[in-house]
């Protein structure tokens, strides 16, 4: 199945597919994090059936139900196809490591040449965390580089 994304400047993104069954599906992926599920008519795909405006607890809500989602998946596999890319979410520990303490003070960039990507703070995702942000315990953070520089990087958010 192919998933097809269309940026949309100013809103988000919208991936589009067709169902198996014949139907157009869209989801429009909001830069207020809300998404827009949408069904469009068999006969005129430019013609949207209905939508539901999704929040990002219920889209995750979605995505548990229908069994995760290919474009994590697709993300995951990524160091598969990019030489030497080394891509990992790690949990920060109740204590120790970085945990309380912001990007800035770890100096991962700096030391590891490796890039703090993203946050997953309970239902709340946060991508491009700046340097004055302050990691919390159960913080999911998406880590980027050469695996060294991966591995470096959750020693230092770990401890």
């Amino acid at each position: 199945m192919d998933i097809y994304e269309t940026p949309l400047p100013g809103i988000g993104v919208r991936y589009e597919f067709q169902a198996e069954s014949g139907d157009h599906v869209g989801v429009v992926v909001r830069r207020d994090g809300k998404r827009d599920f949408a069904l469009y008519d068999r006969e005129d795909p430019d013609s949207c059936r209905g939508t539901v405006e999704l929040s990002e607890g219920d889209a995750a809500k979605l995505a548990e139900l229908m069994g995760g989602t290919s474009i994590t998946a697709r993300l995951a596999s990524l160091r598969h196809h990019v030489e030497g890319l080394a891509i990992e979410w790690i949990t920060m520990p109740s204590a120790g490591g970085l945990t309380h303490k912001t990007i800035a003070d770890g100096h991962i960039r700096t030391e590891t040449a490796a890039s703090v990507v993203a946050v997953i703070r309970n239902d709340e995702g946060i991508p491009g965390p700046g340097p004055d942000f302050t990691f919390e315990p159960g913080d999911t953070v998406l880590v980027m580089g050469s695996t060294e520089s991966v591995s470096a990087a959750t020693k230092i958010l770990t401890g």
